[in-house]
This record gives structure tokens, sequence and C-alpha cells, in this order.
């Protein structure tokens, strides 16, 4: 394993200026004065950039493309204006009309001599076809569409494909039909990682068997509903035009407060304190959703199968960058897909694990393309002031100095230069699809951001010689005093000692940090702390520091009162001054410690070990902070509450309150199992 600045991207330079539509009304005296101050950013970023080969462009508007069932797909085919000879092609293909509309990295594609097509899913916006379930043609859809691409005039027969979070894992779906024109690909964020083995989260839907409500319920009741508004029958490409620019093509936002985005503010714990859960979306009366069937699932349901997830067996040669970050909740699924095709051998495969949330690079690289004018046109749409205040704060995000909340994140660019994600997927796509020879496939295959270190790298995932060292929990000596429930140490407990608490499902274990997708994932935990249903167990201060970098895992021999309950930890960085920042977290549900296929209920007072394993995280512990492990029964709304009956929970309006417990002596020695690697 190596620590090391990365070797620079290729130098790339170009300017940025693409006309908008006038600015609306609303918000305009907040968002030019904002904007102003965004100027700068956009002019400093751009300069490295290099010169263009193209400076403009024309776009074909919803182009109806025809999948092999009949259904067609809306799709707007980007060209550079003057481009001589057939050109090599980016898609995306994408869940969101957001997305849709503004591309990915568009403009830089555009400038280099790139096609552009973004192509919304079936079902959604407005392509044809219903979203029965999650990437509903997933399989075919992507495949076709390159059929499509590589038969127009101005095609070269090479397809790359990009897209983060859900346009990130159609990708795999279309890669696994090693279509030999899609000749690249850029799958970043990926959640959808089925039944590959040792995966059992049914592409993030679950942690340990608890479903991840807090996440799904209002992602698809904005953006990925079953029923919606129609076209009109035989629409023509130039209605389409038209009713794109006069209607919403999306569900209104129903679980965002602020009204900042989809899924970037903050939740709204009332709307999901709805019994029984199974009617979260219904209380609403919205239109239905696959989230509505899929509450009703357990994790080894064969219903499952219907759902378009990647499958144990894909067998993809589609050259790859695996990319995600260290608060991405599916780094997870990440990891272990790469893991997956790395133990198979498939060639040409590199994993990128950056620093932050959710696509935060995907973020950064959006407002970077924009104009100061396209910036304050989305300051203005985001509605209310304190909206508007979330947008700006997005609109000026940089990996260079990035804040995750109350996390100051360092200097995470990659390779250590502005726009270094845009000059490497560049560089990648250049290589695959023009044919340049520069060397983009000798970098190391594994590549992971640690926060207060820096950029390190290696051969393979896991990484080489990480130590997995076992952490104790362990009661306080007798003459010590402290806050905490107790000590956390590499030393085995000596004495029998067990920690509980009393869960009540009417008043959960608030959430604060982590969980999907805003830039503010990362928060001060002392508040939840303090609570009476939180046990703390942390290290003595660090007298050197420790680095770890890989899967994280807490084993737990716990009891309860209840036939059936939930157990929730977090790892936590404890700064000298008292700050506890989250850095991952997971859950599980006790029902299913033997298999996710069988359901076996507690027995009160009896012990039993739990293993909570959907866990990633890469942090140098600076000598002076202290490693801290926060269990409790819940948090809400982030995933769904146990309701401790032992019943399906889904279809229940009652609850009963737990005592649940937490045993570390020497027959049942609770740990932390932490990735350390040489510091």
């Amino acid at each position: 394993m190596k620590s090391s600045k990365l070797p620079p991207a290729a130098a790339l330079t170009g300017t940025i200026g693409t006309p908008t539509r006038p600015a609306a009304p609303r918000g305009r005296r907040l968002c030019v004065a904002f904007a102003a101050a965004l100027v700068g950013i956009a002019t400093a970023s751009a300069m490295d950039l290099p010169p263009d080969t193209y400076s403009d462009w024309s776009v074909d508007r919803e182009v109806f493309v025809p999948m092999r069932d009949g259904v067609h797909l809306s799709t707007d085919v980007w060209l550079p204006k003057g481009a001589k000879g057939p050109l090599p092609t980016v898609l995306l293909r994408s869940p969101y009309y957001g997305e849709k509309q503004s591309g990915i990295l568009r403009k830089l594609w555009l400038r280099q001599g790139f096609a552009v097509v973004d192509q919304n899913e079936r079902g959604l916006a407005l392509s044809e076809g219903v979203y029965e379930d999650y990437l509903a043609g997933a399989k075919t859809d992507g495949t076709d569409t390159i059929d499509w691409i590589v038969k127009q005039p101005w095609s070269n027969g090479k397809v790359g494909t990009i897209g983060c979070s859900s346009s990130g894992e159609t990708q795999w779906l279309t890669a696994g039909n090693n279509n030999p024109a899609h000749t690249a690909m850029i799958p970043a964020g990926t959640w959808a990682v089925g039944d590959i083995p040792g995966n059992y989260t049914r592409g993030v839907h679950y942690r340990g068997g608890v479903p991840f409500t807090g996440f799904w319920a209002p992602w698809y009741a904005q953006l990925a509903t079953t029923e919606r508004m129609l076209l009109p029958a035989n629409a023509t490409q130039a209605e389409r035009e038209r009713l794109r620019v006069s209607f919403d093509v999306v569900a209104r936002d129903e679980f965002d407060p602020t009204h900042s985005g989809p899924m970037s503010g903050p939740l709204n714990a009332a709307k999901f304190m709805v019994l029984p859960p199974q009617d979260i979306l219904r209380k609403g009366g919205g239109a239905m959703t696959p989230f509505d069937k899929y509450i009703t699932y357990t994790p080894a349901d064969a219903r499952w199968n219907k759902a378009q997830l990647i499958y144990n067996g894909i067998d993809p040669h589609v050259p790859s960058l695996h990319v995600s970050t260290l608060y991405d909740p599916a780094v997870v699924e990440t990891t272990r897909f790469y893991g997956y095709l790395q133990a198979k051998g498939t060639p040409n495969q590199f994993l990128i694990i950056g620093a932050g949330s959710h696509c935060s690079w995907s973020t950064e690289e959006r407002f970077t393309e924009m104009t100061a004018a396209e910036r304050a046109q989305h300051i203005a749409d985001a509605g209310s002031p304190g909206a508007q205040r979330d947008a700006v704060e997005t609109a000026s995000f940089t990996l260079a100095n990035p804040k995750f909340g109350d996390l100051e994140g360092g200097d995470a660019r990659y390779g250590g230069e502005d726009r270094g994600y845009a000059k490497l997927y560049l560089r990648w796509f250049n290589h695959w699809l023009k044919g340049e020879q520069n060397n983009v496939t000798d970098m190391p295959k594994v590549q992971v951001y640690v926060m207060n270190k820096g950029w390190i790298s290696d051969a393979k995932w896991p990484l080489t010689n990480t130590h997995f060292t076992d952490y104790y929990l362990d009661a306080h000596a007798d003459s010590d005093v402290h806050a905490d429930t107790g000590s956390l140490s590499t030393s085995p407990p000596t004495k029998s000692a067990t920690d509980g608490f009393v869960y009540d499902p009417s008043a959960p274990t608030p959430t604060l940090g982590g969980g999907c997708c805003g830039l503010d994932v990362a928060f001060d935990q002392r508040p939840i702390e303090s609570r009476k249903d939180v046990l703390v167990y942390s290290s003595a201060p660090l007298k050197k520091p420790v680095t770890i970098a890989g899967p994280v895992e807490a084993v737990l021999y716990v009891s309860s009162s209840a036939r059936d309950t939930d157990f929730m930890v977090k790892l936590v960085d404890v700064y000298p001054d008292g700050r506890a920042i989250n850095l991952t977290e997971d859950a599980f549900r006790v029902r299913f410690r033997d298999g996710y296929d069988k359901q076996v209920f507690m027995e009160r007072g009896k012990v039993y070990k739990i293993d909570l394993n959907e866990m990633v995280s890469a942090i140098r512990f600076p000598a002076g902070h202290r490693i801290r492990l926060d269990v409790s029964s819940s948090n809400f709304p982030s995933y769904d509450r146990n309701l401790n009956t032992g019943g399906k929970n889904y279809d229940e309006k009652t609850w009963v309150v737990a005592q649940n417990s937490v045993h570390h002596d020497p027959q049942h020695r609770s740990h932390l199992v932490l990735p350390v690697i040489d510091d």
C-alpha cells in the first residue's frame, strides 16, 4: 500500500458559456447577491482546462428512442457544432428529470469532441412504460439505446456511460450484456447490488434486515412513482418539448420541509411516525410506488427478484471506474461488488473512494460548469429563503476545502488538483473511446481518500496488509469517573458486565447525520449520546495516531425483554475538545441473526450474538483523539422503527417497550473490528 499524492490528471483547459433562460423573479434580489459572490469560482476552476476543440453545440430534444418491446424513451442528443467525422458518445441514463436536463460534465464532453446522449429511464418523466420495480427495464433498455446510438450517422461506434446514484448503477445492468459498442463506463455511487455473495441488502433497501425507510420512502414518492400523469396519445416531439417547458414532470416533494431539492434537506420525522408503517406514503394520498410493496417484503423475499438489481453471476467486462465516497451509504455495496469482480479477475476495473457524501464530486462539477447566470437561476428556483441559503452552500461547494455538516474535510480533490475527477474521467474516455495512449490504466487499482491523511493507493480491496483489530467493549475501572457507558480497548474484558437501556418505539433515538443525499452528513453526536437510550463506549485518548481504511464491523452480544428488536451502531471520532463526529453506521434486526431466510425470535434473558458488518470508513485518528462506538436501538427516521412485537412490523399499529442490553464479559466479547493500516 502506498501513501502519496496521486499523479496529476492530464492538464486540461477550456471555457464555460451556454445561453440560459431568463431568471425567474422569485428570490431575484437574493440570488443576484449570491451569484456575484460565486462568479470567481467558475472562472478560477476553468483555468486548467485545455483549449476548446468546439465552442458551440446543438441539441435535439425529446427524441423518442425505441426499445425492443416497443416502449419509447425520452432522449436528448447533443452534438458539437462543426464536428467532422464520427464522434464517440457519452451516454447518461437516469431516472432523474433534473439530471437529464443538466447532464454530467456535458459541456466538457462537447468541448472535447464527444456526442452526448441524455435519457430518462422507462416509466419516468416523459419516457413511456411503467416503473413497476426498481431499475425497471435496465437489463435491456441500456443496450438497446447503445445499439440505437451506433446506428446514427454521427457515431463512431463507441459509447461510454456515466452517472452517479441510480444513473450509475443502471450501467451495470447494461454492462452485463457486454455489448461490444459499450466501450467504457464510470458508474459512481452504485447502490443496486443484489444477491452477489455476502450481500443481503437488496440494493441498500436494508441494513441488517432493517428497512432504510428514511431514504426510500421520499425517493420513491418524489422520483419514481408507478402511477403518473400520461402524455397525450401519439404526442409529437414538438409537443413533448413544449410540455416539458410548461409542466413539472416529477411528483411534488412531500418529505423535505425546506423544499431545497430531492433528498437534500432534513427529513420531517413526523411524516414517518405513521402506523402501520406500510401507510407512510398512503397517509399523504399520493401516487402508488414500488415502496408500497417493498415495505412488506423481507430481505429473502423471492419477489425482490423482479427488481433489476446487480445479480450473482453477472460477468461484465466493460472497463470501469467504480467511484464512491466515504459517507455514501452504498460505499459498502460498491466495494463488495468491486471485490466480486476482483475475485473473478475481471480486467480494467478500478476503485476510487473519495471524501464526503453521496455523489459529492458530481455536486462540485455540476456547479463548476455553470455560468454565473445559471447559478443565480438555480438559487432562485430553490424557492424559500432557507432553501436558497442551502442552494448557495451547495453551489459554492469545493473539494479543495469541503465542509460536510460539522466535519472539515481537508483537501479532498482527486490528485490534489482542481477538477481532478473531471480530468481523470476525460483521460478515461479519451483512452477507451478515442484510442488516446495516455497511460490511464497504469494508475493503482484502488485509491482511497483517508480523512486527516490524504489519498492512498493499493493493488486490491481490502487493502494489502490490513490488520483487522478488535476493540473490546468493557466497563470502566472502578476508580474512573466517566460520562460514557464504558470503555473501548484492544484488551479483552476480564469481568462480567451488562449495560442496558429502554427502547420505546414511540420516542425513538433521532437521526443526526449519516443518510443521504445532501452535503451535511457529519454532525457532533453529543446531543444524541446524552440520551438514556444510547450506550457510549470510548477509547482512552490515543497516544499515537491510528489509521483505518476498509470494512468496519461490530460484533455484539445482546438480550432483550422483547421477542424482537433492533440494534444500531455508529463509529465516532472524538476530538480533544469533546466534539464527537459520526463516521459510519449500521443497523441489525435480531430476528435475522440466523440468516435472512429465517426469522428466529428472542427469548427473555437469553444472550444472542449479532454481526453488524455493513460499514466502511477511512480515517487517521490523530493522537489525542478517541475512538468511540455508540449503540442504540433506533436511528429514526433514517431506519424503520422496530415495534418490538415479533409481528410483521409493517402492518402493526401497536408497540412494545423493550429493555435491551449489551453484554461484555469473557464469554461474551462484544467488540468493534477496525481495518487498521500502517500509519
